[in-house]
């Protein structure tokens, strides 16, 4: 069999440990059921849906920018979402803050995007310009944790991230996750293409920024779900994508599960051991 096959089920396995380690890990016996309906089995589908997406959204920027150093928050995401989620704790009580996270990180990314230019897209302008924007909406932040600080302490709290809270709806986070997911693995084969010349292998420069666009916005959107689910988390988009390449190599069709297992598991640990 494939060493990468045996590889992939392999990591399959440690998921699935995991998966029932988080779930029975000094569990009280006589709130069995409660705990697992209403606490431990939500937060399971949150680590799993907010690793993957930061694993698969590193993927994607370290492949096409071929910087494995690439993180999915350069994009001025991460800042975005911060300032949408302290905007919504500070005047609307902290209503649907995970929503406002979501959003204020979508307009992150578009004017990323947008400033990064359409037709001549350029990866290293999508860098500045997402590090300038991550700056500039840091210190907003930084500046009103400063000047309210009978919210300090909450705003901090949340802005750190986390999988406690009830305000996202199961249901219809699975169904958007689901959605990306397939519409990211129909572009893995596009995307294997950026291991090699693209200048040898696209047909125009067009094309290429066509697809570099694209694998952004799924970035994006990624990020943004990981976001909505979990607040805003650092690491995983970095190291899971690393330690995909490690065990798997370049081949994306494969790196595409192993990120998801990877992502998945690195949280799920994080979590058992806190």
């Amino acid at each position: 069999m494939n060493k990468k096959f045996i590889t992939l089920i392999i990591l399959f396995l440690i998921f699935i440990i995991s998966i029932f380690i988080f779930l029975f890990l000094g569990l009280d016996i006589s709130h069995k059921d409660i705990i697992l309906s209403y606490i431990r089995i939500p937060a399971l589908i949150k680590v799993i849906i907010a690793g993957s997406s930061l694993a698969l959204a590193g993927m994607f920027l370290q492949a096409i920018s071929k910087n494995p150093l690439a993180d999915p928050y350069l994009t001025g995401l991460s800042s975005g979402a911060g300032l949408g989620i302290a905007l919504a704790l500070l005047f609307f009580n902290g209503l649907n803050y995970s929503l406002f996270g979501f959003v204020g990180a979508l307009i992150a990314a578009a004017a990323v995007i947008f400033l990064s230019g359409f037709s001549k897209f350029s990866i290293t302008k999508l860098i500045l310009i997402g590090l300038s924007i991550n700056l500039f909406t840091s210190s907003i932040i930084s500046f009103l944790i400063l000047t309210n600080q009978d919210k300090a302490y909450a705003m901090t709290l949340i802005l750190t991230g986390g999988f406690s809270s009830a305000d996202v709806s199961s249901k219809i986070l699975i169904g958007i996750f689901v959605t990306v997911l397939v519409v990211s693995g129909l572009f893995i084969n596009k995307l294997n293409l950026f291991r090699l010349d693209t200048k040898l292998i696209f047909s125009s420069e067009n094309e290429v920024y066509k697809y570099n666009i694209i694998f952004v916005i799924l970035s994006a959107l990624l990020t943004s779900i990981s976001v909505y689910t979990a607040g805003i988390l650092g690491f995983i988009g970095i190291i899971a994508p690393l330690l995909s390449i490690m065990l798997l190599g370049r081949d994306y069709r494969f790196a595409f599960f192993g990120n998801v297992f990877i992502g998945s598991i690195l949280l799920l640990i994080s979590n058992i051991i806190s």
